[in-house]
Formats: C-alpha cells, sequence, structure tokens
C-alpha cells in the first residue's frame, strides 16, 4: 500500500483552509506522459489526494497529445481554473515550496480575487494584447513562492489576456537553458530575453514593464497614472478614496480630519493585500464622514517607527488630532467599520 503523500495533519489543516477560502469551485485538468515518471506519479497523487479533502476541486486528467506539447505543456502539467477564464498553469510538481504556492492558487481562483492593489488592477485593465509570463522556480527556493503567486494573481485579474506559467526548472531544462536560468525566481515575458529578471519585483515596477509590452503608447499610459498617484496624494476635504500619505504629508493629514484612520501596509504584505480592498470600499462608502489614508511602511520609514508599528498590516485611528486606536491584522470589512464607529461623535 502506497504511503498518502499528504499526511493527517496537513490533510485537517488543508480541509480547515479549503472549508474558508474556497468560493467557487475549481477546476484542476493534469497532464501527464511517459517522461518525469517520479514527478508526474507524485503529482497525480497529490491532486487525487487534494480532490478528496474539498469537492470543489474538480481534477480531470488528460494524455500530454501533440496539441499540449505545442502550447509548451510537459509532464506533468497543471491548468487551474482553465473552465472559469483562467490561464494559471504549473509546469513540473507541486512539491517542496511550491506546494504551499499551489494550495495559495487553488484560493485565489476560487475566489476570482487577486488580492492585487487598486492602481494595479487599473493598470491591467488597460491591456490590449496577450501576455505570457514565465516564472522560473525550484522546490527548494523559499523566494519562489513570491515570484509564482505575482504571476497567477495578475492573470486572475487580467482573465484571458495573460497566461502565467510557473515552470519547474528542473523538469524543463529546455526552456531553463533557452533563457539561460542561473538564479531563482527569474521571471520572462512574452518569452523575450530582455525582459529577464531575477528574484520577485515589486508590484508596481513589474506591472508596468508588463503594460510595455500590451499596449500601443506604455509612456502615456503610464504618465495618466502618475498624474492620478498625485492626485491620490492631494489632502482634499472629502476624500473618496484612501489618501497617499508619507512620512512629510503625515502630520498634516493627522491635523486635517476629524477622524482619520491609516493604513500602514507594504508591497510584500500578503495580509495588506486582502485588506486593502477593504479600505478602498470604506473610503468610498464613508466619503464625508471618515477619511482613510495608506502609508508605505518600505518608502516611509519615520512614522512607522513613531507609532511603534512592528506588524502590518496595522490600522491607527486618529481623533481629533491623537491616537485614538491600533487595530492589528484583516478583519471583515463590517467588523472593522464597527471598531472604527467607536470613535464617531
Amino acid at each position: 500500500m502506497q504511503t498518502r503523500v499528504i499526511d493527517e495533519s496537513t490533510e485537517k489543516t488543508l480541509r480547515d483552509i479549503f472549508a474558508q477560502r474556497l468560493v467557487a469551485p475549481v477546476d484542476l485538468t493534469l497532464y501527464t506522459g511517459q517522461e518525469n515518471e517520479e514527478a508526474t506519479d507524485f503529482t497525480r497523487r497529490f491532486l487525487r489526494e487534494l480532490s478528496e479533502i474539498d469537492d470543489k476541486l474538480e481534477l480531470e486528467e488528460r494524455p500530454l497529445d501533440d496539441e499540449a506539447r505545442d502550447r509548451g505543456l510537459v509532464s506533468p502539467s497543471i491548468e487551474i481554473g482553465r473552465k472559469r477564464g483562467y490561464r494559471v498553469e504549473l509546469h513540473g510538481a507541486p512539491s517542496g515550496h511550491e506546494a504551499g504556492a499551489f494550495i495559495e492558487t487553488l484560493a485565489i481562483v476560487s475566489s476570482g480575487d487577486p488580492g492585487l492593489g487598486g492602481d494595479t488592477r487599473r493598470k491591467l485593465e488597460r491591456l490590449d494584447k496577450e501576455i505570457l509570463l514565465y516564472s522560473f522556480v525550484t522546490p527548494s527556493c523559499p523566494h519562489c513562492p513570491g515570484s509564482v503567486l505575482q504571476n497567477h494573481r495578475i492573470a486572475v485579474a487580467a482573465p484571458g489576456k495573460v497566461r502565467s506559467v510557473a515552470v519547474s526548472a528542473a523538469e524543463n531544462m529546455e526552456l531553463s537553458r533557452r533563457f539561460q536560468v542561473q538564479s531563482v525566481p527569474q521571471q520572462v515575458i512574452n518569452e523575450d530575453p530582455s525582459s529577464i529578471s531575477v528574484g520577485i519585483q515589486p508590484e508596481s515596477g513589474y506591472v508596468d514593464q508588463i503594460l510595455g509590452y500590451s499596449v500601443a503608447d506604455p509612456e502615456s499610459v503610464l504618465a495618466e497614472f502618475r498624474a492620478a498617484a498625485a492626485e491620490r496624494e492631494q489632502l482634499v476635504d472629502a476624500p473618496s478614496h484612501p489618501v497617499t500619505l508619507t512620512d512629510a504629508s503625515f502630520e498634516q493629514a493627522v491635523q486635517k480630519y476629524p477622524l482619520l484612520v491609516v493604513d500602514f501596509w507594504a508591497e510584500w504584505c500578503g495580509p495588506c493585500r486582502m485588506l486593502g480592498p477593504i479600505v478602498e470600499q470604506l473610503a468610498g462608502e464613508q466619503q464625508g464622514r471618515i477619511a482613510f489614508g495608506k502609508m508605505d511602511t518600505e518608502t516611509n520609514p519615520q512614522t512607522p517607527a513613531r507609532f511603534d508599528i512592528t506588524s502590518i498590516p496595522t490600522l491607527l485611528v486618529f481623533k481629533n488630532g491623537q491616537l485614538a486606536d491600533r487595530l492589528v491584522g484583516v478583519q471583515p470589512k463590517d467588523s472593522l467599520l464597527a471598531e472604527i464607529e467607536k470613535h464617531v461623535d
């Protein structure tokens, strides 16, 4: 009898994760051939056991035929959410650190929420050509899941326009040699060697690079977004969006708004991605009643240090210029609003 890939403790954890985060069914198509037998067998068993944990995971296995090979698939390869219009793939086995990225991808595809910043989503709406994103990874690389998930989030945000492929470098030697993969994670856009980047890329700059491959006049588009970003830094009287705050503008904002909620975040922070859209929604819904701001802790270190912010996301609530509350971590929108409304006169 074969030993199960997923042990009892991990199964319990996954069952809880899926119960909380799987919203809609996720179709998984596994392509298998004769090569990479060990990796293929592991992947088949792993996916079967996952699909037994939650029936929202719908598994189908297909032979690696000529059509699949023409699309660059190898054995094993997995397509995730193809029936829902997403083009999210893993070419290789979901082993090592990539197993965690795979589970997170299932949740992202199921929810349809990529967890990207508002500016990023707005930029991706401007794509008018199809984009192929490669992320070359290895199972032992702790930084690779960040690269994979960034590309997958972009593909979920732009369904049908972006194809995101996580490539196991060791199981795709021909492709790895073609792009001279020596360090991972390595990203490639549209198979263009000049686009190669190594290491997890800052979200904003990476999406700007992608825009250069997909819009006719990227400089005009980026100039438009720079102007919009500058506008969001203005301390208007009743903002309908979170005002972008800096170390230089922070004190002025605290004194200007009778009730100000500041979201301290960073681009690399997963929970911050979950909280960001909630803050955006509340800013619009509470316009004229509660002002919201956002501060990037990476580019503005002084204010977080001043208020001893050691964990993000953290929301600081200021009433009449004084710190009134500190809310740490992600909360549902209604719960968060209830906490903030304790300070409304």
